[in-house]
């Protein structure tokens, strides 16, 4: 467990899950990590799943499976990982707008489910949108350099976002080097 990467602790995760019947999608920075080719490292795996609600018990007892206990702020660790894993309440959404499509992604140690790379740049634009968040902005950026990104959606999605005028300023930013 030391040596893992997020991209096969997500697999790992995942896979567990599905063993007990929760379905989970990653979100948050550790897409960032895996769409940035660790550009960018998140230490922890956010995953949007409806068992946090329905299936708690489930949730606990996948995860000690794997050697992970949960920690009073909710967050789920274990003693050899770098990585705290969390489980965060629907809707997957970015900004106000549901996420209606999700990669399925293999790794050594197992598939799981993703945000999309256009997603995930929205996700972290949400972020700067938002809360003037700068970091995430990089991020979106980061994402947007090493993947194939859908501009004409993210564009529509931050017209519909009323953030046009911040969209701007991540494309200009995306135009330097």
């Amino acid at each position: 467990m030391k040596d893992i990467s997020i991209r096969e602790l997500a697999g790992l995760v995942y896979e567990q899950l599905k063993k007990h019947g929760i379905d989970a999608v990653l979100t948050g920075g550790s897409c960032v990590t895996v769409f940035s080719k660790n550009k960018y490292q998140s230490l922890d795996l956010d995953f949007v799943t409806s068992a946090v609600e329905s299936k708690p018990k489930e949730i606990l007892a996948a995860m000690k499976e794997l050697g992970f206990a949960r920690k009073p702020e909710g967050f789920f660790e274990h003693p050899k990982c770098p990585y705290v894993v969390e489980f965060i309440p629907p809707p997957l959404a970015v900004g106000s707008e549901p996420v209606k499509q999700v990669d399925l992604i293999k790794t050594k140690k197992g598939s799981f489910k993703s945000l999309s790379p256009t997603d995930c740049v929205k996700d972290r634009l949400a972020a700067f949108y938002f809360w003037d968040d700068l970091q995430s902005l990089e991020q979106a950026k980061l994402v947007s350099r090493a993947q194939k990104i859908d501009m004409k959606e993210v564009r529509r999605w931050s017209i519909n976002e009323r953030q046009l005028p911040k969209f701007n300023i991540f494309v200009e930013q995306l135009k330097k080097k």
